[in-house]
């Protein structure tokens, strides 16, 4: 670990989240604070922005599994479920709420260990994957804009379609702007010059 990693812990037993900080204290985690119910624990994920989150099920307020599903949503943070419960629809349930992995208690310094990793790994991957997601959104709409300007300056301007993309990797190059930015504004033109007069 470059820089330990910071948990919340979210259980209402009181006497349980102190050996869970003593044992996250052993392993060199950062515990960045306790609390003992489920709406706490949100509004300190969003305060504190830990790396991972260990949270019990039953808590008084908002049970575990529903502020697990709200901060895996905002702020998009790792939930591990903390349990003596491991019913299979209890299992089932945290997976549909995106918690990353489920601990049965009592809990070992080994097994807390090996799902933080997991579960930080696991979190930063998804990241990932949908700034990949986001990035290719975002090509896919620039590339469509560029295609409608070509098209508007083809049809403007009479040119043929190899033309009309020089001209705007020309233009975009002298403006100092990028390609998308220009054939969005080109776009927005032809719409206003399209449009009917307001009467």
């Amino acid at each position: 670990m470059n820089r330990p990693f910071r948990v919340l812990i979210a259980d209402d037993e009181k006497p349980v989240a102190a050996g869970i900080q003593g044992q996250l204290d052993s392993l060199g985690y950062d515990v960045v604070a306790v609390v003992h119910d489920g709406h706490h624990a949100i509004e300190v994920c969003r305060r504190t922005l830990p790396d991972v989150v260990l949270m019990d099920i039953e808590m008084p307020g908002l049970d575990g599994l529903s502020a697990a599903r709200q901060i895996a949503r905002d702020p998009g943070t790792p939930v591990i479920i903390l349990t003596a419960h491991g019913h299979p629809n209890l299992i089932d349930q945290a997976v549909e709420d995106g918690v990353v992995y489920y601990l049965l208690k009592p809990i070992t310094s080994p097994s807390l260990h090996a799902a933080l990793q997991v579960a930080v790994a696991r979190a930063r991957e998804i990241k990932s994957l949908r700034d990949n997601v986001n990035n290719l959104e975002m090509t896919l709409r620039e590339r469509k804009l560029i295609e409608k300007a070509k098209g508007i300056l083809m049809a403007r301007r009479n040119l043929p379609e190899a033309e009309a993309f020089r001209l705007l990797q020309r233009q975009s190059q002298d403006r100092r702007m990028p390609m998308a930015k220009l054939a969005e504004s080109i776009v927005q033109a032809d719409e206003l010059l399209e449009s009917p007069p307001i009467s």
